[in-house]
């Protein structure tokens, strides 16, 4: 009999919570699956969630690698494996979300921890952060798909472009809303 272990570490909290409060559903019912694939686009965020928190600046054709050593059935349910999480089905997840609209997205999450979660907002608190970015910007038509431009960067980084995102938090630090400037 061979046996193996797989670790989930820290990520089994933020999976379960994840599956707590209802965001698969919001993400399930704003941008619905329209393909033959194996995992719904709840599933694709939920794991680039969970590759945010340690598995960052890789390329989509790696993306799978990150879930070798984990147990993803623990974290995503029963058959998904780490090749579910390739570039093709990211790829496809991270283009639904632009047609929908990435701060509109954001914005329906937050609302639905709000009414799950009774914390309060007493207080609120509105900041900016830039994220300089190399690269080409264009859509299938050969069109810049966004507008980034140079700007005046906190980091000194004057030959690249970037992008400002706007969040609103309440007193405890928890995003309330964002939404994503372009200079």
């Amino acid at each position: 009999m061979k046996l193996s272990t797989l670790s989930i570490d820290h990520l089994g909290l933020v999976a379960g919570i994840f599956d707590e409060l209802g965001i698969s559903e919001v993400i399930d019912e704003a941008i619905p699956k329209t393909r033959e694939c194996k995992l719904k686009h709840s599933a694709i965020i939920k794991g680039l969630v969970l590759n945010g928190l340690g598995f960052v600046e890789r390329r989509l054709y790696i993306f799978p690698t990150y879930f070798k050593h984990l147990a993803t059935e623990r974290l995503f349910g029963p058959g998904v494996i780490p090749e579910d999480f390739n570039e093709d089905a990211v790829g496809r997840t991270l283009d639904r979300i632009s047609r929908f609209s990435s701060t509109r997205l954001f914005n329906l999450i937050a609302m639905k921890c709000m009414q799950e979660l009774a914390f309060g907002t007493h207080l609120v608190h509105v900041d900016t952060t830039s994220f300089s970015v190399h690269g080409q910007y264009e859509g299938d038509d050969c069109q810049s798909a966004i507008e980034i431009a140079f700007g005046h960067p906190k980091d000194g980084r004057w030959d690249l472009k970037q992008f400002i995102v706007s969040m609103v938090t309440n007193q405890y630090g928890i995003p309330l809303g964002m939404k994503i400037l372009l200079i």
